[in-house]
C-alpha cells in the first residue's frame, strides 16, 4: 500500500533516482552564485584597479554549464518520465567542462598578475575575489555529486 503523502512522478522521485544528482544540483548552484562577484583584483602601483568575474572571461562557459545541469537534472521531473540525455556521460561532461573553463579564467588572471609584479596572494585573496573561492567549493560539490552519478551507473 502506497503511503497517504506520497508524491511521485512517472520518473520517480528525484530522492529516489538521485544517486548523486540532489548533490550535483547543489554544486551547480553554488557555482552559478559563484559566477556573480569578482574573481581577481588587478591592481597596483601605477595600474587601475581591474576587477573581473566570471563573465570577464572563459568562466562564463562554467556558469551556462552549471545552468545546463541543472536544466539535465530538472527535466526528468518536468516531464514526468526519464530522459535519455540525464545520464553519467552528460553529467561528466558538463562538471569537466566547467572545471576547464575555471582553470583557464585563474590560469588567466595569474599570468597577467605575474605579468604586472603583483603577488598571487593580492589577486585572488578572500576579500579581492571571494567569487572564485565560491565557484571552487561549487565545483568541489559538484564533482563529489558527479562522481556519485558515475559510481551508480547501471552500465556495467
Amino acid at each position: 500500500m502506497k503511503p497517504l503523502g506520497s508524491v511521485q512522478s512517472s520518473s520517480g522521485s528525484l530522492f529516489r533516482r538521485s544517486n548523486g544528482r540532489g548533490l550535483s544540483a547543489a554544486g551547480a548552484v553554488i557555482v552559478v552564485l559563484g559566477a556573480l562577484p569578482a574573481w581577481w583584483t588587478i591592481s597596483g602601483s601605477g595600474l587601475a584597479p581591474e576587477i573581473g568575474n566570471a563573465f570577464d572571461s572563459p568562466g562564463f562557459v562554467g556558469f551556462f554549464a552549471a545552468l545546463a545541469v541543472l536544466a539535465v537534472i530538472i527535466a526528468p521531473e518536468a516531464v514526468g518520465e526519464p530522459l535519455r540525455i540525464d545520464w553519467w556521460p552528460t553529467h561528466l561532461v558538463l562538471v569537466c567542462i566547467a572545471t576547464s573553463a575555471f582553470l583557464l579564467a585563474a590560469g588567466g588572471a595569474a599570468v597577467t598578475a605575474t605579468g604586472n609584479d603583483l603577488p598571487l596572494s593580492a589577486v585572488f585573496g578572500l576579500n579581492t575575489a571571494p567569487g572564485l573561492w565560491v565557484t571552487l567549493v561549487g565545483l568541489g560539490v559538484w564533482i563529489a555529486g558527479a562522481a556519485q552519478i558515475v559510481d551508480a551507473r547501471n552500465d556495467r
